[in-house]
């Protein structure tokens, strides 16, 4: 049985296709993947005072390879003299992504709000 040029083609086609496939799955399959990498960019320029008072905007990106689940951000600063903490959870952090937080306290903090990250989950 003779083939023609469409046959070929379709046939040179699949065996690329297919040998890429394979490919990219042993390097998937023999590369390390990075666990959950949450970190946290705050953004001082856009802190506002709002109607529950004073609104910290940050940024947590997941820099891992690995989503983290019940990600639990702390920030802390001095308020009025008073040490004080405003906590955030993040259900679900997928890999390579961002998700934007507001943090309130009670009015502008006096020192420098600092970030600490309580913990994660790995699903």
């Amino acid at each position: 049985m003779k083939r023609n040029a469409v046959e070929w083609a379709v046939i040179v086609v699949s065996v690329l296709s297919i040998a890429v496939l394979v490919g990219v799955l042993v390097i998937e399959g023999v590369s390390e993947s990075r666990p959950p990498n949450p970190t946290i960019v705050m953004r001082p320029a856009e802190a506002r005072d709002g109607a529950l008072g004073w609104i910290v905007p940050v940024t947590v990106n997941n820099d891992g390879d690995q989503a983290a689940e019940a990600v639990v951000i702390e920030a802390s600063a001095t308020v009025d003299g008073e040490p004080e903490t405003s906590e955030q959870e993040i259900n679900f952090l997928p890999a390579g992504s961002e998700v934007e937080l507001a943090f309130a306290f009670s009015a502008a903090p006096e020192t420098e709000v600092t970030f600490r990250l309580v913990g994660y989950r790995v699903p």
